[in-house]
């Protein structure tokens, strides 16, 4: 049998709403703001990461540390010194600006080096010439550097100079038979860079 239902009621619609929440959705000039913030953060982060590890007043006083340190042991040709700098991963123009510094303070002096090392090798440990010019270019002392400080030896000091060399060294072999004297004598004055026209000159004069 069906309920009377009171007057004035009736049936209630059910009107179903969603349980998930609704995300409100940006306007344009909102979004545009969004996406320059985001862009101008991107930009900070990528130039932090290229900003340089040290502060260039440090990196100038690395590479005279650098430099002052590698002339306390020896000196150093210009190219010697900008290779050493260069191995360090210093910036370029630091690097140029420390040999600027260097060669105007006399700490670099390619002229002077080539002078200098010519007096050792040809003068103290009686090298021969085109020895001596080996050891220059080993230096990596500019050619035409070399070419004027070797212009300086006379030329005929080098058939001297193998005398010179022969002699002492016999003096420090001993007492020898005359063929394995004149053996030694040979290979040691090669080995100085003589000529062999020189080096049988030498011995001769040395073993009369």
């Amino acid at each position: 049998m069906p309920i009377a239902k009171p007057e004035g009621e009736r049936d209630a619609t059910i009107i179903p709403f969603p349980l998930h929440r609704v995300t409100e959705v940006p306007s344009a000039p909102v979004r545009e703001m969004a996406a320059i913030v985001h862009e101008l953060d991107t930009m900070d982060n990528a130039s932090e990461e290229h900003v340089p590890a040290e502060a260039p007043a440090k990196v100038v006083k690395r590479a005279r540390n650098v430099s002052l340190h590698a002339l306390s042991g020896k000196s150093h040709s210009v190219a010697e010194m900008r290779d050493k700098l260069r191995a360090r991963e210093l910036p370029e123009d630091v690097v140029e600006t420390e040999m600027a510094e260097l060669a105007r303070t006399g700490l670099l002096d390619d002229d002077a080096l080539a002078r200098d090392l010519v007096d050792r090798y040809a003068g103290r440990e009686r090298l021969a010439r085109r020895a001596v010019e080996a050891k220059l270019r080993h230096r990596k002392i500019p050619a035409g550097i070399i070419d004027s400080a070797l212009d300086e030896l006379e030329s005929d000091s080098e058939k001297e100079l193998a005398v010179e060399a022969a002699r002492d060294r016999l003096r420090k072999m001993g007492s020898l038979a005359p063929d394995v004297a004149k053996r030694r004598l040979f290979s040691y004055l090669q080995r100085k860079g003589f000529q062999s026209s020189d080096i049988v000159e030498a011995i001769s004069a040395v073993l009369r």
